[in-house]
């Protein structure tokens, strides 16, 4: 790397799971211990531990003998993904709507502002990236970490699921306020809405799929180390 800034195994993962999350990293992407340690300028040891912990939360596919690849979920492991993360958003729903304080109203609104200006700013890589996090502030005001946890590893697989299938030609429902109509329920203690906007989101979300496979030729440096283009 450019700079002398001491990384740990936690960086390179948050390097790896934003650019996931961002849906810049494709599905497929072969992630060798060699490519990774030119990029960050680490140790093997240092990629292996990283390569562990993407592993434990689903983001990267590790077989001995293969290396490392970011995962790619199959059709079947897709609608199985959608129909749980549906299911826990929910759960966790009722239960942001019952403890969800002002200061917890206040985050999900300063994070509706975040989206909004990476939209004015035409930074789509950092958008996409805050509307899946957008589903993590709610979950995290629910005050249950084990439930909030999980609802991560799926949004990150929903994050995979609609790079290696979404049609990127297709409106989506996130720039229509959904999110604000969600934020708004919330505060209102509108169970009823909030369940009805949230089934629709997650609904256009998955009608975006179209199951044809893309290609996965990228550039690790370009990806990992510099910051895409508006």
């Amino acid at each position: 790397m450019a700079n002398n800034i001491k990384l740990t195994e936690y960086d390179i993962c948050k390097r790896i799971r934003d650019s996931v999350l961002e849906q810049r990293l494709a599905p497929g992407t072969k992630l060798t211990e060699e490519a990774l340690c030119d990029v960050f300028g680490v140790s093997r040891s240092l990629v292996r531990r990283a390569f562990l912990l993407l592993s434990k939360d689903n983001i990267i596919d590790l077989e001995r003998n293969k290396g490392a690849a970011i995962a790619s979920p199959t059709p079947k492991e897709a609608h199985q993904i959608f129909e749980a993360r549906t299911i826990m958003e929910n759960a966790l729903l009722q239960q942001t709507m019952e403890r969800a304080g002002p200061a917890d109203i206040a985050e999900m609104r300063a994070h509706l502002q975040q989206e909004q200006q990476a939209l004015a700013d035409g930074d789509a890589a950092l958008w996409i990236r805050l509307s899946g996090e957008f589903h993590v502030v709610i979950g995290r005001a629910a005050q249950n970490d084990p439930m909030c946890e999980f609802l991560e590893q799926l949004v990150f697989q929903s994050s995979l699921i609609l790079a290696l299938y979404g049609n990127q030609h297709a409106p989506s429902s996130c720039k229509g306020g959904e999110h604000e109509r969600i934020v708004d329920a919330i505060e209102a203690k509108d169970l009823e809405s909030a369940t009805h906007i949230m089934a629709e989101h997650m609904a256009s979300l998955e009608a975006l799929l179209k199951f044809e496979s893309k290609s996965t030729n990228q550039d690790l440096h370009a990806i990992l180390i510099n910051k895409p283009a508006a």
